[in-house]
């Protein structure tokens, strides 16, 4: 079938998508590449790179991974065999941006009447299916709920207020990740850092977090990844510099802080996640400006959420950093300039931790030794990162004075 894809209101262009397998077969006509995915439009840019699985792998990359927590259930209840059948069922939309697919002789449809950022979906069925007990529920397959990716359980809803909201599961025996998101959503506010902030629920006697979507109708994330490879990378440059100087190229505001900020976090509360898929920028899609860097997002996978409690240690631990997916959480440090912060502000969060690990208890069956271990092992984290900042000021402010 042609059809057409989009950016919004602009066509980007002609292809052959096979409905069978949802693959993208040919591409006919390129029509604006400049409001194409980054992805696809470097490869356009790059002869030694298939243009047509460049952007296969973007398309298949919208959809629900293969190893997402209890998928074959989900798939059992949608009643069909694969993700990849959910990512034409509404056009390929999605929340996280303004792509779109439509029939080519679709030329009455209109982006205003379709998107999901400023018209209604049903998603009670599939929330119930993903979070709930419940089998026997009538699911509507047009949402944006068939484009999340990402191994954790997840729903989009709509709240009171008319705001999108992401709601996930847990992935881990400790089903600590909702109590982590809120962990950190509290830090980010003390140290004043740009974060998506996260709440805690409960849905059937599951705990989840909610967060709000941090883009509107008009802007798209790309993801570090997409960024990172943009641009060839020169052999001596490391990967951080690397990707800060395609941020800057771009006039990120304060590109080198935010992302020192993200890692900043990720060091404290040891999150060993950090893939390039969970942050990156966002773009105004009408007039192409790289806007500014995502709000810090996705770090329920940190506190040792994954140990058994006699595994559980704070002193050291792995991260991933760009290409880098086991390096030392301790090496971090050398790319944030932390005398930037004052961590005694975070004094009182290991006991607000506590207190929130001990009023969900009931829905996590966690021991009290396990609430200790947690609390014990963040308020070490943010008393010896204070004192290694002070001793690096007190370096600093006397090779200044030996200077002078």
């Amino acid at each position: 079938m042609k059809c057409i894809l989009m950016n919004k209101n602009k066509k980007i262009a002609l292809i052959e998508l096979n409905n069978n397998n949802n693959s993208i077969e040919k591409i006919y006509e390129i029509y604006n590449i400049d409001y194409a995915p980054l992805s696809f439009k470097k490869a356009t840019q790059n002869n030694s790179i298939n243009n047509l699985k460049a952007l296969n792998s973007w398309f298949k990359g919208r959809g629900i991974p293969n190893w997402r927590k209890d998928l074959e259930n989900l798939l059992n209840k949608l009643g069909i065999n694969s993700p990849d059948e959910l990512l034409n069922k509404s056009y390929a939309l999605s929340l996280s941006d303004q792509y779109w697919i439509k029939d080519e002789n679709q030329s009455n449809l209109k982006w205003k009447d379709i998107n999901f950022f400023t018209n209604k979906f049903e998603y009670k069925g599939y929330l119930d299916i993903s979070f709930s007990s419940t089998s026997d529920v009538d699911i509507d397959l047009y949402s944006p709920n068939n484009t999340t990716d990402g191994m954790l359980q997840k729903a989009w809803i709509i709240d009171e207020n008319d705001n999108r909201v992401l709601v996930k599961g847990t992935y881990s025996p400790s089903r600590q990740e909702p109590i982590n998101e809120w962990l950190v959503s509290q830090i980010c506010k003390k140290l004043n850092i740009d974060y998506c902030n996260y709440e805690i629920d409960v849905i059937d006697n599951k705990i989840v977090s909610k967060c709000k979507d941090f883009i509107n109708e008009n802007e798209e994330i790309i993801t570090a990844h997409e960024i990172f490879y943009s641009e060839k990378q020169s052999n001596n440059i490391n990967d951080f510099e690397h990707y800060i100087n395609i941020l800057e190229r771009h006039n990120i505001k304060n590109a080198r802080q935010q992302v020192e900020n993200m890692f900043l976090i990720d060091y404290i509360v040891m999150n060993f996640d950090r893939h390039m898929k969970n942050y990156g920028i966002i773009r105004n899609v009408e007039n192409l400006k790289w806007e500014r860097v995502t709000p810090i997002f996705d770090t329920g996978e940190c506190m040792e959420c994954d140990k058994i409690l006699g595994e559980m240690n704070f002193r050291d631990g792995k991260c991933k950093f760009f290409k880098n997916t086991n390096m030392d959480l301790s090496k971090l440090l050398k790319y944030i300039d932390i005398t930037r912060f004052d961590f005694s502000v975070l004094q009182d969060i290991p006991d607000m931790f506590k207190e929130k690990l001990n009023q969900y208890k009931k829905y996590t069956d966690m021991l009290d030794e396990r609430i200790e271990k947690l609390y014990r092992g963040l308020k070490y984290r943010i008393n010896n990162l204070e004192d290694y900042r002070k001793k690096l000021a007190l370096s600093i402010e006397e090779n200044t004075k030996d200077v002078m």
